[in-house]
C-alpha cells in the first residue's frame, strides 16, 4: 500500500482527509473545519511526517500506561506501533467525539464507534 488515507471525524462529520505517501513520506491534508482544535495537524499548513506519527499517537493510549502490555494483547497487538494501534481502536478517546476512518471502511459513528452519551 503506497498510500494510507484516511478521514479523521467527529461523530460522524469529516473534519479532515489525510493522505500519508509511505513512498514518498509526504502528507497532505484538507481540513474542513477553522477550529484549529478539531484539525489533525493543529496549524501546520504542511504537516511533516513527525507530525503524522505524533497525530497518531496521540490518539492512542500512553506508552508508559501501567496495564500498557495488556492493552495490546486485548488488541492482538505485540508491540506499540500507534499505526495498528489506531487501526484497531480508530483512534477513539473518551475524551473526545473525534476518531479515524480509514478508506474502504463503512462506519456510523452511534452504530460502530460511540463510547459514552
Amino acid at each position: 500500500m503506497e498510500q494510507l488515507k484516511f478521514q479523521y471525524m467527529h461523530k460522524d462529520t469529516v473534519l479532515a482527509d489525510v493522505v500519508f505517501d509511505r513512498q514518498n513520506r509526504s502528507i497532505s491534508c484538507i481540513n474542513y473545519t477553522d477550529d484549529i482544535t478539531l484539525r489533525p495537524f493543529g496549524r501546520r499548513a504542511e504537516p511533516t511526517p513527525e507530525d503524522f506519527l505524533d497525530f497518531l499517537e496521540s490518539r492512542c493510549f500512553p506508552r508508559e500506561r501501567r496495564n500498557c502490555k495488556q492493552l495490546l494483547a486485548d488488541l492482538d497487538l505485540t508491540e506499540y506501533v500507534p499505526l495498528s494501534i489506531v487501526r484497531k481502536t480508530h483512534g477513539r478517546q473518551l475524551e473526545d467525539y473525534c476518531w479515524i476512518k480509514f478508506e474502504g471502511e463503512e462506519l456510523d459513528y452511534e452504530r460502530d464507534i460511540k463510547l459514552r452519551d
